[in-house]
């Protein structure tokens, strides 16, 4: 895998964001911050809105993060049964087991 060096929030969703009244964002909680490949921080990030139930979220929020950062969507999905894999050790067993269900889904071409 080539090296990136892009700044990863680690733990980005929205309980994580603050919205000041005149609509500017403020990105809160970076103590989980590492340098590394964005579409892999993405695929997590996407992960955890369908941990918490929120799929139209995680649709919305993969789709804008492609078209800003110039992503092709196929690349962050091919990073999701990686950081699924990784997380699995995390959290409760409902969590693993919906976890666990992103392992296949990698297509080895």
């Amino acid at each position: 895998m080539p090296k990136h060096n892009k700044v990863c929030h680690g733990d980005f969703n929205p309980s994580n964001i603050i919205i000041a009244t005149d609509g500017t964002p403020y990105i809160l909680d970076w103590s989980h911050v590492t340098q590394g490949n964005g579409a892999a921080d993405a695929a997590r990030t996407y992960l955890l809105f369908w941990l918490q139930g929120d799929i139209e979220g995680a649709t919305k929020y993969l789709d804008m993060f492609c078209e800003k950062s110039h992503t092709e969507k196929q690349y962050v999905q091919s990073w999701m049964p990686i950081v699924a894999a990784s997380q699995s050790v995390k959290g409760n067993e409902k969590e693993r087991e919906f976890l666990h269900t992103w392992f296949s889904v990698v297509d080895y071409r």
